[in-house]
């Protein structure tokens, strides 16, 4: 009679699941959901020959343990967050291998009231997180007013401005290819103009921290009509938006919410319509439920292909791990509980021992 193969058992014991449910959380939170993400981001990349790839990044906010309460959990916090940041940063890059990649202003969450050395020491801080490649043409930094000043009592000053110009080795327009790159600085009153690219066919793109084109006062229409802008890109708001105006009135006349997962928005800047984008933020600590990067391919065309990379939610991340912890805890229970039971008991005992070892003694006559 033929012997039958038995087949070996495996004994999941308590703490094996405990440390398996541990495991697979981690793995599913920090790398199969940013996969799968980046999987779904549209692929932009080959829409003309002659086409410019530029990634945009608005309000990082890189946190610091300066102005994150409560020690030590500071350190946690602000180490998740800019962990957070710089991973979908790189993620981003490898994924569209951008031409330009630009930062929209509020690059450090407390840059503007921080001194002269601890400003620098939080660049290079920035600077290690948000590794740029040597492929990448240029890299614009466009202050904010987290970096500047200009919200609330933390005023703007020139010895700021030039600070953060300084740090981060900036001047007031790039041009690449048929591209021309203009800071619209609205915050520092800032009235100089750029030397304008004589070349016929420039695109010339308007970046500025604020949105411009809801902005009803003359003197800044004035000062975007100079500019000559076919295009603008803004962040500040934290949120995805398309506002359009035409080239005449330079004020926005038609809004719209750009929300939609891996659809990709085509605008025509050739036309008589100037058409800006607010990028939304890339950090989950700024209270949306929605963050990413934004990502625009430029064709000589006229046309303007612009999508949102977005980013896995992290709050969702967070709740599953304290999920898993409260479920591991919730399992242990018992044996804590028997633990401190057994050691409690052991303690009485030997205090017991102890008092009976001090009392007097009485012997009997």
């Amino acid at each position: 009679m033929a012997r039958m193969l038995s087949l070996p058992q495996f004994r999941i014991t308590k703490y094996g699941f405990i440390i398996g449910m541990l495991f697979t959380a981690i793995l599913f939170n920090e790398w199969l959901m940013y996969v799968v993400k980046a999987l779904r981001w549209p692929d932009i990349t080959d829409i003309e020959e002659d086409s410019v790839r530029v990634l945009i990044a608005a309000d990082p906010q890189i946190l610091s343990t300066d102005t994150e309460p409560h020690f030590p959990l500071n350190l946690l916090t602000t180490w998740d967050a800019d962990r957070f940041v710089s991973r979908g940063f790189h993620l981003a890059v490898w994924r569209t291998k951008p031409d330009i990649i630009i930062f929209l202003g509020d690059v450090m969450d407390d840059g503007s009231i921080s001194n002269d050395n601890s400003f620098h020491q939080k660049v290079e801080h920035f600077k290690s997180l948000m590794y740029i490649p040597s492929y990448v043409k240029h890299t614009i930094y466009v202050p904010g007013d987290n970096d500047i000043g200009g919200e609330g009592p933390d005023k703007v000053t020139l010895h700021k401005v030039q600070r953060f110009y300084q740090e981060f080795n900036q001047s007031y327009s790039v041009s690449y290819k048929f591209l021309e790159f203009t800071q619209m600085r609205v915050m520092d009153d800032y009235d100089g103009m750029p030397n304008f690219s004589e070349e016929e066919n420039t695109i010339r793109i308007l970046l500025s921290h604020i949105p411009l084109l809801p902005i009803t006062r003359k003197v800044i229409k004035e000062k975007i009509s100079r500019h000559y802008p076919s295009f603008i890109f803004s962040g500040h708001e934290h949120d995805s938006f398309h506002f359009v105006a035409t080239k005449k009135e330079l004020h926005a006349q038609e809004f719209w919410p750009l929300k939609a997962d891996g659809n990709v928005w085509v605008f025509d800047h050739s036309g008589h319509k100037l058409h800006e984008v607010t990028v939304p933020t890339c950090s989950y600590r700024m209270g949306k439920k929605s963050y990413g990067y934004g990502f625009a391919v430029i064709g000589k065309s006229g046309l303007v292909h612009y999508t949102v990379l977005w980013l896995p939610s992290r709050f969702s991340q967070l709740w599953m791990y304290l999920m898993c912890i409260t479920a591991a805890l919730f399992l242990i229970l018992p044996n804590i509980c028997m633990w401190m039971r057994h050691r409690l008991f052991s303690v009485c005992r030997s205090c017991l021992h102890y008092l009976c070892r001090k009392c007097p003694k009485y012997h009997s006559l």
